[in-house]
């Protein structure tokens, strides 16, 4: 693969984009905005297929937009993609997991600590998950035209599963019990206000995403439908596998996972 540098001068995108058939974008946080360049310059370029930066929760719930900023420049991005002309189509992956079980993760698990903070929610709540390299798969997937075109928005993860059977899975992992404590929703929406005010706009959005993953009313999971992977345990190995690469260090720093 490539690696070409630009300064998103439309002389340079276009050059860039020329004789290009499917532009795939993986912008993330403030950068998303910059996805609207490249589909004007894609216009200008022919190109035919575009997959714009989501590869999270999904953008068309009303009430993760309100909690979440970076998902009201998303949906502007496929507001302007529905008027280009242009065939595209979002993806929805759900949590990433590596992101999620980081220190600061939206999970609330801390491995190396042994705690995790819970947010009243139902307990049969199943949120969807996907690793890195899955969701590689989905964008290759649609891509090369695995999913009917004309559907704008898809939901695809690797696994779904409640908190429940996430903390037992670390909790075997580390063999020792997890510390619980009790997330406040107006607590954390108060402390969110506080950092974004302060400059750390990307540690409120990690609080705020807790709030949207756990809280009932948001709706943040009805989009994705059980699997058949879910009957089986399938997908625990992998959630050991990465809270090892977390107490080794191999997963670390900023990403809240949404």
């Amino acid at each position: 693969m490539a690696h070409i540098q630009t300064d998103f001068s439309s002389s340079d995108l276009v050059t860039h984009l020329n004789e290009t058939e499917t532009v795939i974008c993986v912008f993330t946080g403030s950068d998303i905005h910059l996805t609207a360049s490249i589909i004007d310059e894609s216009l200008k370029a022919g190109v035919k297929f575009f997959i714009p930066s989501e590869y999270s929760l999904d953008t068309s719930n009303p009430k993760i937009r309100e909690l979440l900023p970076p998902y009201q420049t998303r949906l502007e991005i496929q507001q302007k993609l529905k008027t280009s002309g242009i065939n595209w189509k979002a993806i929805y992956s759900g949590i990433i997991l590596e992101d999620a079980l980081k220190t600061d993760g939206i999970l609330g698990i801390d491995a190396l600590w042994a705690s995790v903070v819970i947010f009243p929610h139902k307990k049969e709540t199943k949120i969807a998950f996907s690793t890195y390299r899955d969701i590689a798969k989905y964008i290759a997937e649609v891509a090369n035209g695995g999913e009917k075109r004309e559907i704008n928005e898809v939901h695809m993860c690797s696994f779904r599963a409640n908190l429940g059977e996430i903390v037992e899975v670390v909790e075997k992992e580390i063999d020792k019990p997890l510390e619980r404590y009790e997330g406040i929703y107006e607590g954390a929406k108060k402390e969110a206000a506080e950092r974004m005010k302060m400059g750390f706009f990307d540690g409120g959005v990690a609080l705020l995403g807790r709030v949207a993953v756990w809280n009932d009313e948001v709706d943040a999971w009805s989009g994705w439908k059980e699997d058949v992977s879910e009957k089986d345990d399938g997908w625990k190995p992998e959630v050991r596998k990465v809270v090892r690469m977390v107490k080794d260090g191999e997963v670390g720093g900023g990403g809240c996972g949404c």
